[in-house]
């Protein structure tokens, strides 16, 4: 699906099929993406806090980065998952 990391193909290279159904249409793997990140950050922030691993100001920090790396980095599992759940619950015929 990605040519490069952030950077995704408009069709399939083996069937053509035309990724993004309509406009908007990965507005749905902003969802899955901002689930896994905020599920994450709240679990290790909070078992970081009871734990005492750091300080309160350190690991605010530290979210603060995760909440803006984690993102990027998962950005193309996101969309892969999102066009994959869209493609099993209602498939489109292989198009020439």
């Amino acid at each position: 699906m990605f040519r490069r990391w952030l950077i995704m193909n408009a069709d399939c290279p083996e069937c053509g099929c035309h990724f993004e159904r309509e406009a908007g249409f990965f507005l749905g793997s902003i969802y899955v993406n901002y689930t896994f990140t905020a599920l994450t950050m709240t679990i290790l922030y909070m078992l970081a806090y009871f734990l005492k691993w750091a300080d309160n100001n350190t690991l605010l920090v530290w979210a603060l980065f995760y909440v803006v790396i984690v993102p990027a980095i998962i950005h193309p599992f996101a969309r892969s998952l999102w066009a994959g759940f869209d493609q099993m619950w209602d498939p489109r015929e292989r198009e020439h």
